[in-house]
């Protein structure tokens, strides 16, 4: 009986590591050269079941499973607001796309807003992300949203590499919007 009570209490001491996932670990700078107009992006509040830390992973149609040890670390919202802008501006040689707090004091700035429906890995051995997205300016008074959805396949287990092909997610969309919506020479 007390070689059962020690071996209870020595594993309940054992702590059980916390993972911890950046969406946007790098920022690749470019230089500006021909700014012709900035770009205010605005990523609405994510869904109830997306914003919060743990990652989560759909297990079927109508079932979510929410990760105990693997966390974003910083909130969603933020991460990929910051890797959409990063590849915004990678894909452009003429518009400057930044949060609202980076904007200039112009009043006829542009704004790309976007909203996420699904961000997240399957047990399907895949990752998707899809929503709506539009462009607002003073200028068109009709505004059109866009659909759009992406898929990557899993080719390995584990969140580390969910979390990398979301990131690819992100940079397949951020191509989109520009090839779809601005008159860009890259």
């Amino acid at each position: 009986m007390v070689v059962f009570l020690s071996s209870c209490s020595s594993n309940s001491e054992i702590p059980l590591e916390t993972n911890y996932y950046l969406l946007n670990s790098q920022h690749l700078a470019k230089n500006s050269v021909n700014i012709n107009k900035t770009v205010v992006v605005e990523v609405l509040e994510l869904p109830a079941y997306l914003d919060q830390p743990q990652l989560v992973m759909q297990l079927n149609v109508h079932q979510l499973h929410y990760a105990r040890f693997d966390v974003w670390a910083e909130p969603l919202q933020a991460g990929f607001t910051k890797a959409l802008i990063n590849d915004l501006n990678l894909n452009n040689n003429s518009i400057q796309f930044v949060t609202d707090e980076l904007k200039s004091n112009k009043k006829s700035t542009d704004k790309l807003i976007v909203r996420i429906d699904y961000f997240h890995p399957s047990t399907a051995s895949k990752v998707v992300l899809s929503g709506v997205f539009w462009t607002e300016n003073n200028k068109v008074q009709n505004i059109i949203q866009q659909h759009f959805s992406f898929e990557l396949l899993l080719n390995e287990d584990g969140y580390t590499h969910a979390v990398a092909q979301m990131r690819r997610l992100v940079s397949m969309m951020s191509a989109s919007v520009i090839l779809e919506n601005y008159d860009i020479v890259r």
